[in-house]
């Protein structure tokens, strides 16, 4: 007996035949890509198009959400270099990967992604579509080097968007947790001048601002998304942390974040009963 999945569906099958026959019906869909174990294909991998690039995907909701922060990213600030380093910390997937070449074509991208599928689906859409000057760095950022666990929707076909190394936001009823590699920021800023930087690490903010604080001035402009809950207020607050973009000398707007899709729709009770919030940072230099 095998067992087939794909974002919303899962397909009990009796025999070999069957998922084979599938996948042949299936194999010249611009949507579908298809990985094989032990010889038997398993449909695993939807693709779409993204900015002119093929974007390899396993949940359709996420990968949606995702598209849509994309298209309302802001344009607040314009590189000063004519190749502009980012340091994306929380790639995911890659889609604001592929927005940041398609905004700025000759950018050189450092990014960090701890969730090992999100990870494996980041590196397969850097490599399809053949895209120069990318780093994918296979760790979460931190306030330390080491080993932690990453809490969340854990697997093929999850959602990996309210993962984190911080148990209060990403350990929930059902989630997993898996151990992953974890790194300073500090070291990457320390060696050359970065022209954008995007923090989005589910509750991870304040600690890895301030483990990279005397290295934010080399950061031409920042956006940072604040998680919150009243259990975290002590460790990660968005004040504090404005606090530190103002005393590193960026000028700034803030605001929440409450679209409907800015989290997994199976996370709206727990963000009821712990009183979950975002707020965005957008911040530059004159």
């Amino acid at each position: 007996m095998l067992t087939g999945e794909r974002p919303g569906y899962r397909v009990t099958l009796t025999s070999s035949r069957e998922l084979e026959q599938i996948a042949k019906r299936l194999q010249h869909s611009p949507r579908f890509h298809f990985s094989f174990r032990k010889g038997l294909p398993a449909i695993a991998i939807q693709k779409t198009r993204f900015r002119g690039y093929e974007l390899y995907y396993e949940n359709e909701t996420a990968t949606a959400s995702m598209i849509r922060a994309s298209d309302e990213f802001p344009s607040f600030f314009e590189p000063r270099q004519s190749e502009p380093l980012i340091i994306d910390c929380g790639a995911n997937i890659g889609v604001s990967v592929l927005e940041w070449k398609t905004r700025w074509p000759m950018s050189r991208i450092i990014c960090f992604e701890p969730d090992p599928d999100a990870f494996r689906l980041l590196s397969l859409n850097i490599e399809r579509n053949d895209i120069p000057g990318v780093q994918c760095i296979h760790a979460a950022v931190a306030e330390f080097d080491g080993k932690t666990l990453l809490y969340g929707d854990m697997g093929h076909g999850a959602d990996a968007r309210g993962n984190s190394i911080e148990p209060e936001w990403g350990q929930r009823e059902a989630s997993d947790s898996v151990q992953v590699t974890c790194c300073k920021l500090s070291p990457y800023l320390a060696r050359q001048n970065v022209s954008f930087m995007k923090i989005d690490i589910e509750g991870a903010e304040e600690s890895v601002l301030r483990e990279s604080f005397h290295q934010l001035h080399k950061v031409d402009a920042l956006y940072v998304e604040v998680h919150e809950t009243n259990a975290m207020m002590d460790q990660n607050s968005s004040d504090r942390i404005e606090k530190l973009l103002t005393d590193s000398n960026f000028q700034m707007e803030r605001e929440m974040r409450f679209q409907p899709h800015s989290l997994p729709p199976d996370m709206k009770a727990w963000q009821q009963s712990v009183n979950a919030q975002q707020t965005q940072f957008l911040a530059w230099r004159e």
